[in-house]
């Protein structure tokens, strides 16, 4: 069921331009809030341009969970499992809004690819885990990345969310997206900053090894 909506979803946003709500752009990054399939899903697309850099500079620090100081909100991410044979990763995140009363959380495997010089990262949602009970799991969680050479020098980014909570009430999931639209604009543009203007820019993938040092090598060997 996981894939069919995710496979439903990507189909629907790929032509997605005549469902387009509205798009902004600021500092280079645009964003754009697109129609929903009902039912509370929410969708949003980002796309920006990065100067002077590779894709390896990029794919870097989305690979590095434990890293996301760069990610705005109220929300924190924490690597769980590292498969490097099979380029997959595991992880968890939190998001807590305490004034909206929102304090949710999910599990996601990323499955990473790279063919004709362009990385794709896609999300499978994980629900049959122990959370922690302290939060409300998510009902759907979907991201996409895709990274690709722009030019000589430059990587063009695509970034593409999509997710579901049927326990918030209309207007306050009106709230929220809206806030997730400046927290994702923000993030992007964060992003864009850290791997822009490289003089010798990095030219290889870097698995994150940090906190979890003994868990990810074992999971690689698995």
């Amino acid at each position: 069921m996981q894939r069919f909506l995710a496979v439903s979803f990507l189909i629907f946003l790929c032509s997605a331009n005549a469902f387009s709500q509205k798009t902004w752009e600021s500092r280079g990054v645009s964003i754009t809030h697109l129609d929903t399939l009902g039912n509370g899903f929410e969708a949003l697309r980002g796309a920006f341009t990065i100067e002077n850099s590779s894709i390896y500079e990029v794919i870097n620090l989305i690979l590095d969970v434990d890293g996301y100081h760069w990610v705005e909100g109220e929300s924190k991410s924490k690597m769980l499992s590292i498969n490097k044979q099979d380029s997959t990763f595991i992880f968890d995140f939190f998001v807590d809004i305490p004034w909206l009363f929102v304090k949710r959380t999910g599990r996601v495997k990323v499955d990473i690819d790279f063919k004709e010089d362009i990385f794709y990262t896609k999300s499978t949602q994980i629900n049959d885990y122990k959370r922690d009970e302290s939060y409300e799991p998510i009902d759907f969680y979907y991201a996409q990345w895709k990274i690709q050479k722009h030019g000589l020098k430059d990587i063009k980014v695509d970034f593409l969310g999509v997710y579901q909570d049927q326990k918030m009430v209309f207007n306050i999931n009106n709230i929220v997206i809206k806030k997730i639209r400046k927290r994702l604009n923000e993030t992007l543009y964060n992003l864009k900053v850290l791997a822009s203007e490289k003089t010798n820019p990095i030219k290889s993938l870097s698995w994150p090894m940090g906190q979890n040092n003994a868990k990810l090598r074992s999971s690689g060997n698995k």
